[in-house]
Order: structure tokens, then sequence, then C-alpha cells
């Protein structure tokens, strides 16, 4: 489907291939890389921690990103039958540990109310954001540790009575970590998710030589649409290409039936334009290098 509200304008077209979107995503990279002196993506080293009981079953674990020198605790995971034992807390601080000694200065973490927000403060996390637009009266929270306040004391100190915690990124193993989480959605959210499932939706726009100039991705869950990633080439930019995205992007999220719109931000990219066309700013994160702060933003429909 394409979009063109002026003739002299370039299309919006909402069913970009994938080499198109790759092509605007290159764009984003670069820019990002620019501002960063190269080191956006660092350390590119993930860390994937994994827990197996006695006969090596994976009862638990924690998957990890990183980025701009900042650890992201994605997926965290105990087996309902060894809650309670701290096994939570050795794989969250063992990650830590790890992520430090590949330079990071801080770990991110995102959780649902239902999840584990009193958990990630128990274990050193500062809130820094809060965000509720999601259906239902749902709220997710942002929270924030630096490491240098942490030992760099492996977690495990030879306890054989205690499940072993081990590095392990194998597709295999990520699954099980990820399905193990999975079951915590359906427990509290599985009716809600049926009525407001996860969509994608990428969206380009090409100049007439057929360049990608510009694109924005991202999927909308529990009705919200969430903005991953956001650009529009350098020599197109004041000309209302950033605005015709998102826009285009809104539209669609209504129609699927979301309430509002979130997006993070650094203060190296598009800060000042989102605050123009309704996004406000409910948290801010000083966990990066150089001064570089992000922004959590959101929009009501």
């Amino acid at each position: 489907m394409n979009m063109r509200s002026d003739s002299r304008r370039f299309s919006v077209i909402a069913n970009p291939t994938d080499d198109e979107v790759k092509e605007f995503q290159k764009g984003l990279e670069a820019h990002n890389l620019e501002q960063t002196n190269g080191e956006f993506n660092s350390p590119k080293d993930w860390i994937n921690l994994v827990l197996k009981d006695h006969e090596g079953n994976i009862v638990g674990g924690v998957l990890t990103s990183t980025l701009f020198w900042s650890q992201y605790l994605e997926v965290l995971w105990v087996d309902d039958k060894y809650r309670g034992l701290g096994y939570g807390r050795d794989l969250v601080l063992e990650a830590e540990r790890l992520s430090k000694k590949n330079g990071c200065i801080t770990s991110h973490t995102y959780t649902f109310s239902w999840q584990a927000p009193d958990f990630y403060q128990a274990v050193g996390y500062k809130l820094i954001a809060t965000y509720e637009g999601y259906i239902d009266g749902i709220t997710e929270l942002i929270l924030m540790k630096r490491l240098d306040t942490i030992d760099d004391v492996p977690t495990q100190k030879g306890d054989s009575t205690r499940f072993a915690i081990s590095e392990d990124s194998t597709k295999e193993s990520q699954s099980i970590v990820r399905k193990g989480l999975g079951k915590n959605f359906d427990q509290h959210v599985s009716d809600l998710l049926k009525k407001h499932p996860q969509i994608g939706y990428k969206l380009v726009i090409k100049n007439d030589d057929g360049q990608v100039i510009g694109g924005l991705c991202g999927y909308t869950i529990l009705g919200t649409m969430h903005i991953a990633e956001l650009w529009v080439d350098e020599g197109y930019r004041g000309q209302g290409y950033g605005k015709d995205l998102l826009m285009h992007a809104e539209e669609l999220a209504k129609e699927k039936g979301c309430i509002a719109g979130q997006i993070a931000c650094f203060s190296f990219q598009n800060l000042d334009f989102l605050k123009k066309h309704g996004y406000n700013t409910h948290g801010v994160s000083d966990g990066y290098r150089d001064e570089v702060k992000e922004y959590y933003l959101i929009k009501k429909f």
C-alpha cells in the first residue's frame, strides 16, 4: 500500500521488501555510530547464562544485549519450583559481573508491573521511568543499576549444593529460557494478547531513483505502538518525511486498537522532532558514556 497526499512528494510504502528495510536500518546505524565515535553497539559480546539443575536440565536463565556500554537484561526466568531460593539474584549478578568485565558501566531492564519490579530494586536497580500506555491499566517500569557498585568476585563460589550457572548462547538454550518467560505472560495477559497481539509493521520512503531515504519499524502489543527504529536521510530532513512516517505508523496502530505510542530516543537523535509531534518524556537514563542520555517518550492517542 502506498500513501501519497501530494503528488510532488515521495510515498510512504507500507509493504517494503526486506532489502529496503535493511537499507534504511543501515542508514540509522551509520548515524548512531557516527554520533558515538563508532561505539554505539559496544561491547559486541552479549552475555547469555543458563541455570542447570543437578541432572543438567535448564531451569532458568538470563539473556542480555548491549548498547553504548550498557547491558540490557532482555529475559530473566527461573522455573516456578526454584523461585525464592536466590537463583534469580545469582543470574542477574553474574550477568552484571561479566558485562562489567567487558566494559559496561550500567545495566538496564524493563519489567511489567506483574513481573519483578520489587526484585530488581532489591538487587540494586533504581526506577527511572514508568510507562502507562498499555490497555487494562498495565504499567511497565524501566530500571537502571550502575555497575561500579558491584563486586568482581564470581557469584558462585564452589557451592556444589547449588545449581550451576554457565554461559550458553545456543539457540536451543535461548529458546528454553524465552519459553519459560512466555509462560509468565500466558498466566497474566493471555486473553489480552489474543485481543491485542504483537503485530510488526515496517514503512519506508523511496525517492524517484528508487533509493530508500527514510524508514520506520516497530510493533504493536497490548494497546501500545512501539517504535523501534526511525530514520530519514540527512539530505531529505526538514521536508516532512519523518512526520509522514510517524503519522502513517500512528494510523496503522490506531486501526489495531492502540491507545498510545512509545519510543526511546538518545540525546543525539531526534528528541525535538518527537516532542514537536506530541511525544512527552516520562523518564530519562543517564547511564551511558560521554554524558549521553536516553529519553523515554509516550504519546496518548
